[in-house]
């Protein structure tokens, strides 16, 4: 009897040991991370950059939404109520942010994050373009300048490190191999786009591009406002082909995942060429499946502006 007793200890003991060895099941691992909602790709991108495997990341807007008008779903705030950290550019891109991080945060304790806090922000200037209705004083698209990007990539940083300090040196560490990624790449746009026979990005798009322009010392010509549903007068069309034969500008830019008919247009009455430009947020689902990155599409964008400024 007492050799069966003890049999029959060893077997529990031995059980208890066993299953403790087990690796920890997928859905422990998944609860044990930490839950991220970026509003827009740039954020998404940097966010899982940064964050690699101790994060789950999703992107609140659906691909090629507008992030300036967007309207906001009550399935949104209890999403993002449900999340550790909500990351949002500024409030100048998404203007709808302060409704749902209020809203939010009545029944949480959801981290929200300002990722453009302390970025160099561009005024609007109206001899630039017509920003129509538009309330914001600034330019949003503020990761189009690798400073500005970089800043982002350290605010999103602190707010992991924040959230798990455990793992402070893990984000860190990605941190910074992704801010020396974005220092590679924007001394390529320095060296490659030097010595070009023209300077003048001539865009038959919404005004998206102004911070790339400035970094970069290029002129930059936008065919309407920040919105990308809006529409240039007929007397700016007229204004933008007198400028193409005029300055013999020999490619027109259009924008990813919007119809290229007006660069189209012009093209046909300059006989310029035409070619595609992203503003590192428009992305399709297509190109999130494929892999496409933040740096990816930059680097795309060199490709074509080396093109359509005709650099050696």
């Amino acid at each position: 009897m007492y050799i069966k007793k003890t049999s029959l200890i060893f077997l529990l003991l031995l059980s208890f040991l066993l299953s403790s060895c087990q690796p920890a099941k997928e859905s422990d691992r998944e609860d044990k991370k930490l839950k991220v909602i970026a509003t827009i790709f740039p954020i998404y991108d940097f966010a899982r950059n940064i964050g690699g495997d101790k994060i789950k990341v999703t992107m609140l807007l659906p691909p090629g939404t507008d992030a300036h008008h967007y309207e906001l779903k009550p399935e949104n705030i209890i999403q993002v109520s449900k999340t550790d950290i909500f990351l949002f550019t500024n409030f100048e891109m998404e203007q709808w942010a302060y409704k749902i991080i209020n809203a939010a945060e009545k029944n949480t304790n959801m981290l929200a994050i300002e990722t453009g806090a302390g970025a160099f922000l561009l005024p609007f200037n109206e001899e630039d373009g017509d920003h129509g209705n538009h309330i914001s004083k600034f330019d949003p698209h503020i990761w189009l300048d690798m400073d500005n990007a970089k800043k982002m990539i350290d605010n999103i940083a602190a707010a992991f490190i924040k959230k798990d300090s455990g793992n402070s040196d893990y984000y860190f560490k990605n941190a910074r191999n992704y801010k020396l990624k974005l220092t590679a790449l924007d001394q390529r746009y320095r060296t490659e786009l030097t010595g070009c026979k023209t300077k003048t990005i001539l865009h038959a798009g919404h005004w998206a591009f102004a911070y790339l322009a400035k970094r970069y010392n290029l002129k930059y010509i936008a065919a309407y406002n920040v919105s990308a549903d809006a529409e240039p007068s007929p007397q700016k069309m007229i204004a933008l082909v007198e400028q193409v034969k005029r300055e013999k500008v020999p490619c027109i830019y259009y924008e990813n995942m919007i119809s290229p008919r007006l660069a189209q247009m012009i093209a046909d009455e300059t006989g310029a060429g035409l070619l595609k430009l992203n503003n590192g947020h428009d992305v399709s689902k297509t190109n999130i499946k494929s892999g496409e990155s933040f740096i990816s599409l930059m680097e795309q964008n060199l490709t074509n502006l080396k093109k359509g400024l005709q650099c050696p």
